[in-house]
């Protein structure tokens, strides 16, 4: 499973525009790619842990939500889960957006089908 995560996630950095990626497991294990600098493994391991605590919040008032969308100054931060409880994280910038939404859908579609 750890091998198939990272090499999908590897997969994922080489498309323009994408910045960090990561997964979180439902057993807390985060699995973390990172093109910047700015945003350590820490970082991104703090966001994808936020990330799957604000679906676990959103799920226990049933809402249907298996994604979010976070907005800030210069980065996006786009969020996903699956029924099995593995999370997705996406960072991407947010002025010069060259990660679209065709290439957002692909992507969530690969993690959908994931075999992990």
């Amino acid at each position: 499973m750890k091998e198939t995560i990272h090499n999908w996630l590897t997969e994922q950095m080489r498309i323009t525009g994408m910045l960090g990626c990561g997964i979180r497991c439902p057993d807390r294990r985060t699995f973390i790619r990172s093109a910047s600098a700015q945003f350590t493994p820490v970082a991104m391991e703090h966001a994808c842990r936020c990330l799957a605590d604000t679906f676990q919040v959103i799920s226990s008032n049933r809402f249907p939500v298996q994604l979010v969308r976070w907005v800030y100054e210069n980065y996006l931060v786009y969020g996903f889960m699956r029924d099995d409880g593995l999370c997705l994280a996406l960072l991407t910038r947010r002025h010069e957006a060259t990660l679209q939404n065709a290439d957002i859908e692909t992507i969530v579609a690969e993690f959908h089908s994931l075999a992990i």
